[in-house]
């Protein structure tokens, strides 16, 4: 009886604050554990403006788990940060939940990211935002180069000729690591081993035998075979262990988040203050260019299903974009700003600056970042099956057996033309 007394006395002045409530838009957001600081600042911020709900995700699960929503009809978050190669999947009409985002900013804002998403540019719209470059360069250590007496190698020869005097005179320190796709960003796709190169959207080139591939297995193989590169995954606790928190770790290549996410935090590789620099990427037999793979290099991708489209598309930009978020949020690990080279170009300067001022590293890490973003190969594409899991259920797999780089590569091929054929693709050798 005292509610609705209360409510009869009260009128319409109950209506206004329910109505300004329901107005206040809201989004749910999928980040996984880099992003979630910012995406968690964002929602502070955006505050009594928009209600964010920020949920913690694995990238692996959006695919299995958009499927169910599409049978159940409901549960798609509003925007979803993955690996780049989603786009491809929601993309397809058969799943139908990557909104096209051309129309929801001007395009001088899309202008603005250059080709750094270009990755997101299918038949010619904008189906998601790249959150940042994952272009490889070669990472090493400065104080253990010199002491060694080796000079930064600019060719692989010049890499395979290190590796093997490594091997002969310091056992134990490492080049890198192949498995969880390191193998492929490093090595191969700067070779240009085409084993995803969509030519459209129903042929794709998969072929482990093409020419770009089999002098990436012949030069890297005495270096498996020695023990110099380690054929488990740089993620591996055992690797991290045996290398990294060793003191063993010479060089590697690596992508261009590798030294604040990888090689820095104390629970990682932890290597010290003042010995880790970069270099470009070292340029294979025959070849003018460098060229960098990619590794990793996520997206947002905004669901068709959302009520508020340019809320969802708001988050992706403040992430990109965004100062308090790229140099200023702080991490779980306490260190401060976003792990990664943006792809936005306005944000990336923010970036940028911030890094090349960090005294963390040996000398400044950013011209050869710079160098690299404009070399990435552009033959890999994104395509309709899971191109990146494929890396852990046949590549890493036949590595660690064998411990044969030219059959590993062919465990993948493999594999992935079996499951580009599943979706409806046909695969061509070139």
């Amino acid at each position: 009886m005292l509610v609705v007394a209360t409510a009869a006395l009260l009128g319409a002045s109950l209506v206004t604050p329910v109505a300004t409530q329901a107005a206040i838009p809201s989004i749910t957001i999928w980040v996984d554990s880099p992003r979630k600081p910012g995406a968690d600042l964002y929602a502070q911020i955006m505050k009594g403006k928009v209600n964010v709900n920020v949920q913690l995700h694995a990238q692996g699960d959006l695919v299995a788990k958009v499927q169910l929503f599409n049978t159940v009809k409901k549960g798609w978050p509003d925007v979803v940060f993955g690996p780049p190669n989603d786009v491809a999947f929601l993309k397809n009409p058969l799943v139908n939940d990557a909104l096209q985002l051309d129309a929801l900013q001007s395009p001088a804002i899309w202008k603005a990211f250059g080709n750094g998403n270009n990755w997101c540019k299918l038949n010619g719209h904008y189906y998601c935002v790249k959150n940042d470059l994952a272009q490889t360069v070669l990472w090493y250590n400065k104080t253990l180069m010199t002491q060694f007496g080796y000079k930064v190698p600019t060719t692989m020869a010049e890499f395979a000729a290190i590796g093997a005097d490594v091997a002969k005179n310091h056992p134990g320190y490492s080049l890198g690591s192949l498995g969880d796709q390191a193998g492929y960003s490093s090595f191969l796709e700067p070779s240009q081993c085409p084993l995803n190169v969509a030519k459209s959207d129903t042929v794709v080139v998969i072929n482990s035998k093409d020419s770009h591939c089999t002098r990436a297995a012949t030069l890297l193989q005495p270096l498996i075979d020695s023990g110099v590169l380690d054929v488990r995954s740089p993620f591996d606790a055992g690797y991290i262990k045996d290398v990294g928190q060793a003191g063993k770790w010479l060089m590697n290549i690596g992508p261009s988040w590798w030294g604040q996410f990888v090689l820095r935090p104390a629970s990682s590789y932890n290597i010290p203050a003042g010995v880790v620099a970069t270099a470009p990427m070292p340029t294979w037999p025959g070849e003018t260019k460098g060229y960098s793979g990619e590794y990793g290099g996520g997206i947002y991708t905004v669901s068709t299903h959302t009520k508020y489209p340019k809320e969802a598309l708001a988050f992706a930009m403040f992430m990109v974009g965004d100062a308090r978020n790229l140099v200023s949020v702080k991490n779980p690990d306490g260190s401060h700003g976003a792990p990664t080279y943006p792809a936005y170009g306005p944000g990336n300067k923010i970036w940028v600056q911030a890094v090349a001022k960090d005294t963390y590293y040996a000398q400044s890490i950013v011209p050869a970042l710079d160098t690299q973003a404009q070399l990435i190969w552009g033959g890999t594409k994104p395509v309709r099956y899971d191109a990146n899991g494929a890396w852990g259920a046949s590549f890493d797999t036949e590595i660690a057996q064998s411990k044969n780089l030219q059959k590993a590569i062919d465990s993948y091929a493999t594999y992935t033309s079996n499951a580009a054929t599943q979706v409806g693709y046909a695969v061509v050798s070139k």
